[in-house]
């Protein structure tokens, strides 16, 4: 990302035009295996299009190791309520 990517509409963008290096993000962009292991590491400091294919089979081994919504999960520890009651500033 370089200041002449960002909208011409952009507010303030003098000022971060004037301030910014001349590359403020410089990629990054990678693939992670399932198991969090590097199918592609991080591309940087130049452009890329990255592209690659995994086994879904691996998607299904690694909920073995780890599974939040099967054994994993606790519903004795973790409970989420949601109040669908309209919320008021003050209650008598």
């Amino acid at each position: 990302m370089r200041a002449e990517d960002f909208p011409k509409n952009t507010p303030h963008l003098d000022l971060i035009s004037e301030h910014a290096p001349p590359v403020m993000a410089d990629g990054g962009s990678c693939i992670a295996a399932p198991d969090g292991t590097w199918v592609v590491k991080p591309v940087v400091g130049r452009e890329a299009l990255i592209i690659s294919e995994i086994d879904f089979n691996r998607v299904l081994e690694e909920r073995h190791n780890f599974d939040p919504a099967g054994h994993y999960s606790r519903p004795d520890v973790i409970k989420l309520t949601v109040n669908r009651e309209r919320q008021r500033l003050v209650d008598f």
